[in-house]
């Protein structure tokens, strides 16, 4: 199988997780490309408007089985790079897709799950079929066990 990775890092961690996730595959047979979606010019945190942000060309999905997005919360919703990436994509039909987000707070509920909704509404209007979600609560306790947990269940749906 064919995965394609897009994450949207700021800080390294999501990046982190998805490199995680793609040794995972890698080591289940998959043949994975892992691909940073980074504005033109670098990225402006002030920046929250997803139609103002130019993306660098991302990976073609023809041929990808499946695809992982991922990125951190941003002030309780979906990334705005993130949101500028789904909604240049002419379609996501056909693709099984795996989503996950970062986020500092210790609890999912402090912007984790409201992001995971709004990643969710906007592939699955694209045509895609989500078959799993996942979120990394950055700070607290037995962070690396968790997302070693994440990463094996991840994995296991594709």
């Amino acid at each position: 199988m064919k995965t394609a990775i897009l994450v949207h890092s700021m800080t390294g961690n999501t990046l982190y997780v998805a490199q995680k996730l793609k040794d995972q595959l890698q080591a289940k047979g998959h043949e994975v490309a892992l691909e940073k979606l980074e504005p033109v010019g670098g990225e402006d945190k002030n920046m929250v408007d997803p139609t103002k942000i130019v993306l660098r060309p991302a990976l073609d999905l023809q041929g990808f089985d499946n695809v992982v997005l991922a990125g951190p919360v941003r002030g309780f919703s979906m990334s705005p790079v993130l949101k500028a990436y789904v909604s240049h994509v002419e379609s996501l039909k056909g693709r099984k897709m795996i989503l996950f987000v970062t986020h500092f707070f210790p609890f999912s509920f402090l912007g984790g799950e409201s992001a995971i909704r709004q990643m969710r509404a906007a592939v699955e209007a694209k045509g895609a079929q989500v078959v799993a979600t996942g979120i990394v609560d950055w700070k607290g306790f037995g962070r690396e066990k968790k997302i070693n947990r994440l990463v094996e269940d991840l994995a296991a749906r594709f």
